[in-house]
């Protein structure tokens, strides 16, 4: 069979259908005449190697994806000139051009459309891919739904990075904020994407407005997305996903399992035939994996899950987002609880400042102690599969990681606050120290706000990297904890700055 465009290996070109950053995309057809989908890096490619290795990480992520919602990969070949990728044809028109074409999507279409899309990226997610440029022109219409195309910008977990300084590598409308921040980069800007993309098939407008690249950048950075039009049904959602701290986003399966709901809620069902006697066909896998992503974000807020299952939740990028997962650690009171009981401590705290300015200074530091002991030991036994055997040994090696925890600390932040404080003591008496300096209320109490202030933000700051690698850890309670000492010279100093007006 001989192609119109000629012949690449064993396909003849039929019909160019796009052009990309990467490469052009052709119609083309095997020696069976099966139609199929070639994309082929652009010239020159000889003076080009990290396109050539863009394209071979594209291909070991899409291996990686079997799925439905994904365009399969057919065949590659990656040696020669002009490197070429056959991928399944897949019938159909982009989103964007479905919304150009027909305007914005029907609510019911809609809340379809985010669904299987949220299933989609938490498919490839749990592959350990990054689409990185997710957007409506990357969304093809199927028959049977909508399929992700174009990994050409995709990156593996576990790859190094091939951007150069300077280099962008995606579509500046549907970015999330941290690739323009030089921040790290992972599933979280998917999530941003889909919010980006389902709003613009929500509107029809794009979602961070249509002026130049500099302005989107500015609208995405600063949060200022377009909604207005999209459904109140989805809106929370939306806004969520949105979320400036990556870390504060709903991961892709917790989005496929609240649309699930929504899903059924906004329409009629459906007939569908049973597994038993439906073919196998691209729906029938679509449902399926519905399904076992609806589970695994349900498997994720069951309480007292083991180790294994928690390892398993993350490595299928269902793990939830910081604002959907219990915080705090074990042992200590949850959400508006965990404020009350800090509340009721930090009450005979600030007394014991009131009366001995230099107890601001013990109580920052055993907080900050105790905050460090608490995660560490959490850690420490976070892989015994056993919720019994982890609270055995947690409380078995609290002795150790507190004595741990206290000479650490006197290193850091021991050190660098107290040379604020002493600073911010010798300002305050008068750049001059007394022989009994620590009789003095005023300057005393100003040393414990800025050791308090110091103390808790690297304390903070630490809890939050050990919860970004530890998924699991609720953190809620420890920052509290750990702000504490602060929060008490706080206090301690409006009661003295009062007393001396009055």
């Amino acid at each position: 069979m001989g192609g119109r465009l000629g012949r690449v290996g064993a396909y003849a070109l039929l019909e160019r259908l796009g052009r990309g950053g990467m490469g052009e995309v052709y119609l083309a057809a095997n020696r069976r005449g099966e139609q199929v989908a070639v994309k082929m890096l652009r010239d020159p490619l000889g003076d080009d190697p990290d396109a050539r290795l863009r394209l071979e990480r594209e291909v070991r992520a899409l291996r990686r994806v079997e799925s439905p919602y994904v365009a399969q990969v057919l065949d590659a070949d990656l040696s020669g000139d002009r490197p070429y990728l056959v991928m399944e044809h897949i019938a159909g028109e982009t989103l964007l051009d479905a919304v150009r074409r027909r305007g914005p999507l029907p609510e019911c279409e809609l809340i379809t459309l985010a669904q299987d899309l949220a299933t989609a990226l938490a498919i490839t997610h749990a592959a350990g891919v990054v689409h990185r440029d997710l957007k409506p022109a990357n969304v093809l219409m199927g028959v049977d739904g909508p399929v992700l195309i174009d990994f050409g910008i995709a990156q593996v977990l576990d790859a190094t990075r091939l951007t150069m300084t300077g280099t962008f590598l995606g579509t500046p409308g549907y970015s999330a904020p941290e690739l323009f921040a030089d921040e790290t980069v992972g599933q979280p800007a998917d999530v941003h994407a889909w919010a980006a993309t389902v709003a613009f098939a929500a509107t029809g407008r794009p979602t961070f407005g249509r002026g130049t690249v500099e302005s989107q950048m500015y609208a995405i950075l600063h949060g200022q997305a377009d909604l207005a039009g999209v459904p109140a049904a989805l809106l929370p959602l939306i806004r969520a996903a949105l979320h400036r701290d990556p870390a504060r986003r709903p991961t892709a399966a917790v989005l496929a399992d609240r649309l699930a709901l929504l899903a059924r809620a906004s329409a009629e069902p459906a007939p569908t035939p049973t597994l038993a006697s439906a073919p196998v066909t691209r729906r029938r896998r679509r449902a399926a994996q519905k399904e076992h992503v609806r589970h695994a974000a349900k498997e994720e807020r069951r309480p007292g899950r083991s180790a294994t299952e928690e390892r398993a939740a993350r490595r299928s990028g269902t793990a939830l987002p910081a604002e959907a997962r219990p915080d705090g650690v074990r042992g200590l009171p949850r959400g508006s609880a965990t404020l009350l009981v800090l509340a009721l401590l930090a009450v005979p705290c600030v007394v014991a400042s009131l009366v001995y300015p230099l107890a601001t200074f013990a109580i920052t530091g055993t907080l900050v102690v105790l905050t460090r002991a608490l995660w560490s030991g959490h850690c420490l036994v976070r892989k015994r599969e056993s919720p019994r055997a982890r609270g055995l040994l947690r409380v078995l090696t609290f002795p150790l990681t507190l004595a741990g925890s206290l000479v650490s600390a006197v290193a850091w932040p021991g050190l660098p606050a107290a040379a604020v404080a002493f600073a911010a003591l010798w300002l305050t008496a008068g750049a001059r120290l007394e022989p009994e300096w620590w009789t003095q209320a005023v300057p005393v109490t100003v040393a414990g706000v800025a050791f308090g202030i110091v103390t808790g933000w690297i304390i903070g700051r630490e809890v939050e990297r050990v919860g970004a690698r530890v998924p699991e850890l609720r953190r809620e309670g420890l920052r509290a904890l750990a702000v504490l000492g602060g929060f008490v010279a706080l206090c301690a100093a409006a009661v003295r700055a009062v007393a001396f007006f009055v």
